[in-house]
């Protein structure tokens, strides 16, 4: 399996010259490179060579590795020594993780949600939940996931702790390609993650934050073992996705695998 750039530079859209001279290179590359690997077109053991990229955007390589520098920061790309960039792969333990950090940060503060939340922040989150309900709908997964980002932030504001909403963001943002792979490719399990999304806001509104982070808690629960069932079944939409041994994290071809806690080494 060819793991370098070339294959998928078609996916990188040219950037127009004012573009560029309203942001900066390494801004507008990041933001690119960013969407392409959260989104899965440039998929984890991908090789993101400078040159390739520094031409495809037409510039220099130093923005390239600036905005590499800051794709790695995200555990989007490990920059292996002697190799390059290579984009991460995911994890059960990295998703296991990410959704326990979730649960830590959210569900102490739901009480002070439930205590502090206001008659319009209710029907701010109201109107969000409409919104995301049409992109679930419609199954337009780009919009559902800004949509939930946002209802999280706006949901977890009310706890009056700005740091908390940043640091949740966080979160969120890593488990974005699991949700892709995870959850919006199998209609049981987003469908699951919507009902979750339901019964947090439900209990909320009734003011019972232990029944909100009840019901958060075996969500999460339950969507993992739906994971670790895909992952035992040698699921072929998933597997492309996962470190293919994550004991020596070596990727079956020969190439660098690396996952998103950057522990990796050459394949035998």
């Amino acid at each position: 399996m060819d793991t370098t750039i070339g294959p998928a530079l078609g996916s990188i859209p040219s950037l127009p010259q004012g573009l560029l001279q309203r942001s900066t290179f390494k801004t507008t590359i990041f933001n690119a490179l960013y969407e392409l690997i959260q989104n899965l077109e440039l998929s984890p053991g991908r090789r993101l060579v400078e040159v390739d990229l520094a031409a495809r955007f037409g510039v220099s390589k130093t923005p390239i590795r600036e905005s590499l520098l800051l794709l790695e920061k995200e555990g989007l790309v490990a920059l292996v020594p002697h190799v390059g960039a290579t984009v991460t792969y995911l994890s059960l333990d990295d998703y296991e993780q990410q959704l326990f950090l979730q649960d830590a940060l959210e569900q102490p503060a739901l009480p002070l949600v439930v205590s502090r939340i206001t008659t319009s922040e209710l029907d701010s989150v109201v109107a969000l939940l409409r919104e995301i309900q049409r992109a679930y709908g419609a199954r337009d997964a780009t919009t559902y996931y800004r949509l939930v980002v946002r209802m999280h932030k706006e949901l977890f504001a009310a706890a009056r702790y700005p740091r908390l909403s940043d640091m949740i963001d966080l979160v969120l943002r890593a488990t974005r390609r699991y949700n892709r792979v995870f959850v919006q490719a199998f209609p049981v399990n987003w469908e699951r993650e919507w009902d979750i999304i339901m019964q947090r806001f439900e209990h909320v509104r009734e003011g019972d934050p232990t029944a909100a982070a009840a019901a958060v808690q075996q969500g999460h629960a339950n969507m993992l073992a739906f994971a670790r069932q895909r992952v035992d079944a040698g699921d072929p939409g998933v597997m492309p996705y996962l470190i293919p041994n994550e004991d020596r994290c070596g990727a079956p071809d020969g190439t660098v695998a690396v996952s998103r806690n950057y522990h990796y080494e050459k394949a035998m």
